[in-house]
């Protein structure tokens, strides 16, 4: 019984290492101030001509990383059906879960993250913050920086992983 316990101890500690021990990329925004890694057997896509982001491709599966900015605004002055007063962070978040079957979530004053599964199935892990940075040139600029993957359900064990460095990332 103690061999069994070992053994599978062993393989666990094995599993929620397995993406710290992987080799890895780096990605930085600069416009939006962030960096975050990325799995070396993805495809960087390209940066956005805007320079807000970029997406991350597997190269075996359909597994893609999102990682972009985009400045804080109030909602209720850019859309008629918000009121006034409308937190952009809670707004945000409800705009993210749109069409996404929620398992998980936290929702803190200056970040949220959650988990579910969006109309294909797929699985679906997201990070949202709220930063001050200097935003050209216009200083304590509020941004809001994300990080998302969406992976088919059959290879949760493969990026689960990935979801635990993304919830511990753009701190």
């Amino acid at each position: 019984m103690k061999a069994k316990i070992c053994i599978t101890s062993l393989v666990l500690a094995v599993l929620c290492l397995s993406f710290s021990t992987l080799a890895r990329k780096q990605y930085c925004n600069n416009r939006f101030q962030f960096c975050m890694e990325y799995p070396e057997d993805f495809k960087a896509d390209g940066e956005s001509g805007n320079g807000d982001g970029q997406t991350f491709s597997a190269r075996k599966g359909t597994a893609k990383i999102w990682a972009w900015g985009n400045l804080v605004m109030d909602p209720s002055e850019l859309y008629d059906d918000v009121k006034p007063g409308t937190d952009p962070l809670q707004y945000k978040f409800k705009s993210a879960i749109e069409g996404i079957k929620v398992a998980y979530k936290v929702i803190k004053l200056n970040f949220y993250i959650f988990s579910g599964t969006n109309e294909k199935g797929d699985i679906v892990y997201c990070k949202t913050v709220k930063h001050k940075i200097n935003y050209m040139g216009s200083a304590d600029s509020e941004v809001f920086q994300t990080i998302m993957i969406i992976y088919p359900a059959a290879e949760q064990d493969k990026y689960k992983d990935y979801c635990s460095y993304i919830a511990g990332s753009l701190k």
